[in-house]
């Protein structure tokens, strides 16, 4: 599926690149979904662009996020975002910006989740003229982007914080909960790193010359800034959570170590006395006293109470 945002500001859509008739073609960008390999060679053939960008995106070299040549400047972004399974997973997502326009690929599921998020993206797109004004919304778009999914992590992390902290409430639910938050979380921020490089790279670049965007550019790194302390928060939030729950089975061990106690001392007590009086040995006067039996056992009552009463009043139980 290719969008199409022309320079009159409509905006079409092409099943195939064979649709296209590129001599014709007035565009401001082209946003390439689940892109094939015939789509590249047909830019390639077409607009003279270079993919190697495309190539070895995983490296973590600076090639692999931003390579620039005269002709045009390459960026190579990864997005977090919520899968189906409402877990955080990344998908890249790649900008070329040439004199020709501006050339995005990414894939079906991410841009339905930037969709939804987003449902005015391509009206505020169409309100631009130029292509530098284009690339330096794209640049805004995705700060404000990192803004969002970390603000909407953070919610989730307030309502399992409320739970566990007001309802005084826990369970493996909210123990994996945190796992998942936790990884969540160091993804969106590996990936705010990855992008703050990025924009960085792109202020040393020759074609921040061309476009100016150097303003622009420093005041979303400044968001990026922010952001990356809120992620901290978040990350300290989740240790808090931690210690909490942390604490509170230590208290419950300690209650249940208490109550063992309790219990093995009021069982022992009387245990010892019937296992005395258990021996039968030859010279125990006791056992020719007729009121003997009823004495051992309240002995043994006396002895399975009284450590109980004491207990009791130490609050224990």
């Amino acid at each position: 599926m290719i969008e199409i945002l022309l320079k009159n500001k409509k905006f079409n859509k092409a099943r195939s690149v064979d649709e296209l008739s590129p001599a014709s073609l007035d565009f401001h960008v082209l946003q390439f979904l689940d892109y094939s390999d015939y789509e590249i060679k047909w830019l390639e053939k077409n607009y003279g662009l270079d993919f190697s960008i495309m190539k070895h995106y995983e490296d973590i070299e600076i090639s692999s996020h931003f390579l620039e040549n005269e002709n045009q400047a390459s960026f190579h972004f990864s997005f977090p975002f919520f899968n189906q399974n409402k877990k955080i997973t990344e998908e890249p997502i790649f900008i070329i910006i040439s004199e020709s326009g501006l050339f995005l690929f990414t894939n079906s599921k991410l841009d339905h989740s930037l969709n939804k998020m987003y449902l005015n993206k391509f009206k505020s797109l169409r309100e631009l003229v130029e292509t530098k004004d284009i690339l330096e919304f794209q640049f805004g778009f995705i700060s404000d982007y990192f803004a969002d999914i970390t603000e909407n992590l953070a919610r989730k992390i307030k309502i399992l914080a409320n739970t566990i902290l007001i309802e005084k409430k826990f369970s493996n639910y909210e123990m994996d909960s945190i796992t998942d938050y936790n990884f969540s979380n160091m993804l969106v921020k590996e990936l705010l790193i990855e992008t703050t490089r990025v924009y960085r790279l792109y202020l040393k670049s020759n074609w921040e010359k061309k476009m100016d965007l150097k303003e622009k550019i420093r005041a979303d790194l400044n968001d990026l800034a922010v952001v990356s302390d809120y992620i901290q928060f978040n990350f300290d939030r989740l240790d808090d959570l931690k210690e909490n729950i942390s604490s509170k089975i230590d208290l419950e061990q300690n209650h249940i170590f208490k109550m063992l106690t309790v219990v093995t001392v009021c069982i022992s007590l009387p245990t010892l006395i019937a296992g005395v009086y258990g021996m039968n040995f030859e010279q125990m006067p006791e056992l020719r006293n007729s009121y003997g039996y009823p004495i051992a056992l309240i002995a043994m009552l006396c002895s399975a109470i009284l450590p109980f009463i004491y207990f009791k009043r130490k609050k224990w139980l």
